[in-house]
């Protein structure tokens, strides 16, 4: 096996017959079934269309012999979990282009349902709070200014989110949002401890901080 590969992803490809193909990808699918409906489901719409979306990358992703899986390099570089989301996320907008045309449905926010703008909305909530957005404005600042200069902050932090690299947006999530224990989170990305998601938390925070910063937003910084 080769080094970073893990091992349900090296048995599955290695097995050669039928029904041990069949047994490894039951289990590579167990195994990354919940990070892939993740990004089945961030692209919003119903549950149906979250799991056709979530069907399409499951066949993508066995056909001609996991090709696409096959292609997968250990390298140092990323964790797998991390080049899977990447590759998920871009077979769910080949799946939405041909069905629908070249716009990302990510952008069109007037298609996305209540239920769905609601949990952005909570994400973007959370993560202010962990950013200390509370803080923006002057006491001495009317009530109106204090509001507009707070909902500027909000667009700022949504427009940085949408900025993060695939991995650090599903990190987000899956902890603010989702609200999963660090441990769980761990297994989920494959990071070896605990302590390795603390210090990617703190460094995709540090990172929405100094885009708040160049959007303007400097007193959320606490």
């Amino acid at each position: 096996m080769v080094p970073g590969t893990p091992d349900v992803l090296a048995r599955l490809l290695a097995a050669n017959a039928p029904t041990s193909r069949d047994e490894t990808w039951a289990a590579f699918v167990a195994a990354y079934s919940r990070l892939m409906l993740h990004v089945a489901r961030s692209f919003g719409g119903d549950h149906d269309a979250a799991m056709d979306r979530y069907t399409q990358v499951l066949e993508r992703l066995r056909q001609e012999d996991c090709r696409r899986l096959r292609a997968f390099v250990a390298d140092g570089r990323s964790e797998f979990s991390t080049w899977l989301v990447v590759v998920a996320q871009r077979i769910c907008l080949d799946h939405h282009r041909h069905r629908y045309g070249r716009s990302d449905p990510r952008q069109d926010l007037a298609a996305v349902p209540d239920d769905e703008r609601a949990a952005r909305r909570r994400l973007v909530d959370l993560v202010s709070a962990e950013l200390d957005l509370d803080r923006l404005g002057d006491e001495g600042r009317p009530d109106a200014a204090e509001t507009l200069a707070t909902g500027d902050a909000y667009h700022a932090l949504e427009a940085a989110l949408s900025l993060l690299a695939p991995a650090d947006r599903l990190l987000v999530k899956l902890r603010y949002e989702d609200d999963l224990a660090i441990p769980e989170i761990a297994r989920q990305l494959e990071l070896p401890s605990r302590f390795h998601v603390y210090r990617r938390l703190t460094r995709v925070l540090a990172a929405l901080r100094r885009a708040l910063e160049r959007a303007g937003v400097r007193d959320a910084i606490a």
